[in-house]
């Protein structure tokens, strides 16, 4: 649903367009149709084939829908690897009146899937919307047993969604790069379940980290953690010798002797991407969150009572039975903020449309996160679909008997995340977009660095850069957007602000240099 026409004004504005230019591209939705193409980019074993009658793991194909710009003449295009949600199990059609994971959806191919995927291609993206491996136990009678079943289901959706990245870096290399991707410019967005797969994708990048929580024995049982590398492989996936189920592990877990878990999918090549992209999801354990991490781009309802957007516990829809304490999208954001993990979203000087006006103004002041304000029982608005009535199996599930269509609200939201996101994206992965500016490299690189002297500061705001490079002009911007100190013609390499009134809290400095804008944030105590 388009906007009024006086928020895309603002917008506009914001971001220095002129109204008579044409669409940009990874800002707009540039080209009118989509081609999608159906591959394969991996294989790996799945727990699912242990309950049927084959009764052990068995190799799977990894799938993917890939979504290209039609008509492009670009060959060079930043990639987004899209994970869709379904609670890491499988789901059947609600029209044989039963649900696996207890909702209306869960595949590569839904409805809001598949409205993202084709909306970010129509933006030059390329877009990888992508099956992963599933399975675990929400039944279990014993939270720590769900608990080890769910953490090792995410485990094996990380080790999928690198495989994925491996694959087109591969394919970029040595395959003729079929799909015209950047192997330089990789984006992991996930969808209700696979934002906890994007989170924990960009969080978990070794095997000890599992260990290393924020609350003792986390990811243990009975003194043994839950995921075992020599069993379940690396986050990876590219160990070499493939995960074999022994007698131990097998006593430990009920998986088979001699049962493989895991083996490795195109190893050489990087799983490194440069944003993750989180809508609805938490991470496994904040401890996860080092200077390593990439930036992280969330959205989130902040009364969603199964994903916690805080510190919280994950309760899964249709058991309703609580699993492990996570962190979603209110606790990271500030942890990756503080890490400076997300300051190339700031670059360029504070974007003061409405959305990120809005932003601030409602969660501490970040760039990184936006909360969509919506009831609890409305957690998942970019979602098409909705179930009602339902009904309670013999096991304590609740599953949907009808799926209602929810189109026009879920085009809204995601309208709102398709804006949030696009700028965000341009400054990550350092694409040319008109009117976000320049990256900081860039900047860098012409000499336009800028010290800020004390920070936090109480009397006095001194700025510092290098001789050759004159400082044109200061503003100081407050978490609402609102400019509280404008200094032109400043022309020099050092300027001082004094407070004189200013309120504690935290500012925005956009300094001006002839090359473009560097933000510094800066806290008043």
């Amino acid at each position: 649903m388009k906007k009024c026409t006086l928020l895309l004004l603002l917008a506009l504005m914001a971001f220095g367009m002129n109204l008579s230019a044409q669409p940009y591209r990874y800002l707009d939705q540039v080209f009118t149709e989509t081609n999608k193409t159906t591959a394969i980019y991996g294989s790996n074993f799945t727990v699912l084939t242990i309950g049927t009658a084959l009764g052990h793991t068995a190799r799977q194909p990894l799938v993917m829908d890939v979504y290209t710009p039609a008509s492009d003449t670009e060959t060079k295009r930043p990639l987004i690897i899209y994970c869709h949600t379904g609670n890491f199990l499988p789901w059947i059609n609600p029209s044989t009146m039963y649900s696996i994971n207890g909702a209306c959806g869960g595949l590569r191919d839904d409805s809001a899937a598949v409205e993202i995927c084709t909306r970010l291609a129509k933006m030059g993206y390329v877009v990888a919307s992508i099956d992963y491996r599933l399975g675990w136990r929400p039944d279990l009678a014993v939270e720590l047993q769900r608990r080890y079943t769910l953490i090792n289901a995410a485990y094996r959706g990380v080790q999928d969604v690198r495989t994925c990245i491996r694959y087109f870096r591969k394919t970029a290399d040595v395959g003729g790069n079929p799909f015209g991707i950047d192997p330089d410019r990789i984006v992991v967005f996930g969808q209700g379940t696979g934002g906890y797969l994007s989170l924990n994708t960009a969080a978990l990048d070794q095997y000890s980290e599992i260990l290393n929580t924020s609350e003792p024995d986390k990811f243990k049982i009975n003194g043994i953690p839950m995921i075992i590398e020599p069993y379940n492989g690396d986050p990876f996936g590219i160990q070499a010798t493939p995960g074999i189920v022994d007698a131990l592990y097998s006593a430990q877990t009920g998986y088979p002797v001699g049962d493989t878990l895991y083996v490795q999918n195109h190893p050489g090549y990087s799983s490194d991407f440069k944003l993750a992209v989180n809508m609805g999801g938490a991470l496994g354990d904040k401890a996860w969150l080092d200077a390593n991490t990439p930036p992280i781009l969330s959205f989130h309802v902040p009364a969603d009572p199964y994903a916690p957007c805080g510190d919280g516990t994950v309760i899964v829809p249709g058991f309703n039975y609580a699993v492990v304490n996570v962190t979603g999208s209110c606790g990271v954001a500030p942890i990756q903020d503080g890490l400076g993990n997300n300051d190339v979203f700031s670059f360029g000087g504070l974007l003061n449309d409405p959305l990120s006006v809005y932003a601030r103004t409602t969660n501490g002041g970040s760039e990184a996160f936006y909360p969509l304000p919506r009831p609890a029982d409305d957690s998942a608005p970019w979602e098409w679909n909705g179930f009602v009535p339902s009904q309670q199996l013999p096991n304590g599930m609740i599953v949907p008997l009808n799926c209602s269509t929810n189109a026009t609200t879920a085009r809204t939201a995601t309208d709102t995340i398709m804006d949030y996101f696009a700028p965000r994206a341009c400054r990550a992965l350092g694409l040319d977009c008109p009117g976000v500016s320049v990256s900081t490299d860039e900047l860098i690189k012409n000499g336009a660095i800028v010290s800020v002297l004390p920070n936090p500061a109480k009397t006095e705001i001194n700025f510092l850069a290098q001789e050759d490079n004159q400082i044109l002009s200061v503003e100081l911007v407050d978490i609402s957007g609102r400019t509280v100190r404008s200094f032109r013609n400043v022309n020099s390499n050092q300027f001082t602000i004094q407070r004189e009134g200013m309120t504690a809290g935290i500012y925005i400095a956009k300094v001006q240099f002839r090359e473009g804008l560097i933000a510094k944030k800066i806290v008043l105590e």
